[in-house]
């Protein structure tokens, strides 16, 4: 019962304080991300899938709602946007957290892309800017999803479960970062959220980190596999769980693509 208590203590000395990333290992994670959202492209900074009912914007592709149409899903570009001004990142004087997206539908952002109207070059210049900004706050938002995480488990196996799962990916075995498992981590996290949200749903069914971690094989010897063959296995129910209308098996060989990096 001590050395129970005493691993129970280490960890959640583990994850009472944030993760502290050094610019050139947060700009790398963000690359990464990057490479995976856009293929590091700047013309896709600023950008709208066919069928979506939101642009995805930054190197994160965050989402970005319109006035009339906000949906289920984290709101993340505001919350990018609050993040980097209030570090010192200067947007168009017509940007605030608070605009809604300038683009009514995918029709009129095709239309301003073609033309190169002036609002697309201007976000898209001011985004390309701000990487190293949008990516500490890819960090910062990993760094508030963990408490939720582990707080989120309904019983007491589970909770271990997810915070075994979380310390192995995120910590090399002498107690340092491990920058392949922060690498999965924060990326899924900026993929598909961290699970915890309870409008980001089909059927009742999740597909964040938090269901990642659950799932995912302690037995498994290496954790990058456990970690991937997990994302497999959620992305897949996602899309068998999903509204047919949203069609998301058209999206299935990228994702799979991205699952890849998880495991180099």
């Amino acid at each position: 019962m001590k050395k129970l208590l005493i691993a129970l203590a280490l960890t959640a000395s583990l994850f009472s304080a944030d993760i502290k990333l050094s610019n050139q290992a947060a700009l790398k994670i963000a690359n990464k991300i990057w490479l995976n959202e856009g293929s590091g492209k700047k013309s896709k900074l600023v950008w709208w899938n066919k069928g979506e009912e939101f642009a995805s914007c930054g190197i994160g592709h965050f989402i970005w709602y319109t006035k009339d149409k906000p949906m289920h899903f984290f709101h993340a570009f505001p919350a990018m946007l609050s993040y980097i001004t209030a570090r010192g990142a200067k947007p168009p004087k017509w940007l605030t957290p608070s605009t809604p997206n300038i683009w009514n539908n995918y029709y009129e952002w095709k239309s301003a892309k073609a033309t190169n109207a002036p609002k697309m070059v201007e976000l898209t210049n001011f985004l390309n800017r701000t990487k190293a900004l949008q990516a500490h706050f890819m960090v910062y938002r990993f760094n508030k999803a963990m408490p939720k995480i582990i707080n989120y488990a309904k019983d007491k196996q589970t909770r271990k479960v997810v915070e075994y799962n979380l310390k192995r990916l995120l910590y090399k075995k002498d107690g340092t970062i491990d920058p392949q498992g922060a690498y999965c981590l924060i990326d899924y996290t900026n993929f598909k959220g961290d699970g915890t949200l309870e409008s980001e749903r089909y059927q009742n069914t999740g597909w964040g980190l938090f269901q990642v971690l659950k799932h995912m094989d302690t037995k498994n010897p290496n954790k990058y596999n456990a970690f991937a063959n997990s994302v497999r296995f959620i992305l897949d129910r996602l899309i068998k769980v999903s509204p047919p209308e949203r069609n998301l098996k058209r999206f299935r060989r990228g994702w799979y693509n991205r699952v890849k990096t998880y495991e180099r």
